[in-house]
């Protein structure tokens, strides 16, 4: 299930659910919850970076929190409804933010995040905040990227991105930019366990019938 409750289709006088917690949305996440349906990459919101730096997808800080705080609206009325927000919920880009998902990990066992496109922004906040946080909370992190399918052409050049991405988590080298972006960033030489976490076996706990499939295709997973 897939929400973007903020989108520059939402442009004024255009009639479009906001923010999550709108009662539209309500029948379908009491759904989702019954069933043990998870909400998969859900997107909550849009960047915003800290001041000078606020970035042109979401630049009011008021109307992000807005929307943050509408996906912890949904995770109280759902507590056991499995949400993984993509993008890390875009709590990554600033330090209060990430202070604020290390509460939301703590308060709701079921709310994960992945990291498409996030490590971008990783040179905008404390290092030492960001990698402990994702120690701290590595069983509620997956890895992604924010692309899908691709051309022939384009391997190669995504090919390179992918390590940058992968230097990022497994190195303390200074990586010219991410997956996407070319600002410098430090690596957080995440330990190996947490690393399997976050590639493969958080994954193989939320998405049903992962683990199975994975096994079918002869990997040998637990």
């Amino acid at each position: 299930m897939w929400f973007a409750p903020y989108q520059r289709r939402l442009q004024e006088g255009e009639d479009g659910i906001k923010y999550l917690d709108d009662p539209a949305n309500e029948p379908v996440f009491a759904a989702m919850e019954k069933a043990g349906m998870p909400g998969t990459s859900i997107h909550i919101a849009d960047p915003n970076g800290p001041f000078g730096n606020r970035g042109a997808w979401c630049a009011d800080p008021v109307e992000f929190w807005r929307m943050i705080i509408g996906l912890e609206r949904v995770l109280q009325r759902h507590p056991k409804l499995v949400i993984i927000a993509a993008h890390g919920s875009w709590l990554v880009c600033q330090d209060a933010q990430i202070d604020f998902l290390r509460y939301m990990f703590k308060t709701y066992p079921n709310f994960y995040v992945d990291l498409a496109a996030t490590d971008q922004y990783y040179h905008l906040v404390s290092y030492e905040n960001l990698r402990s946080l994702f120690i701290e909370y590595s069983d509620r992190i997956l890895f992604g990227t924010d692309i899908g399918k691709v051309k022939e052409s384009e391997i190669s050049s995504l090919a390179d991105r992918y390590a940058r991405s992968f230097r990022i988590l497994e190195t303390s080298d200074t990586v010219g930019g991410g997956f996407f972006g070319d600002s410098p960033t430090k690596g957080l030489n995440l330990p190996e366990d947490v690393l399997e976490k976050i590639y493969y076996k958080n994954a193989m706990k939320v998405y049903p019938g992962l683990l199975s499939g994975m096994n079918k295709l002869g990997y040998s997973l637990k």
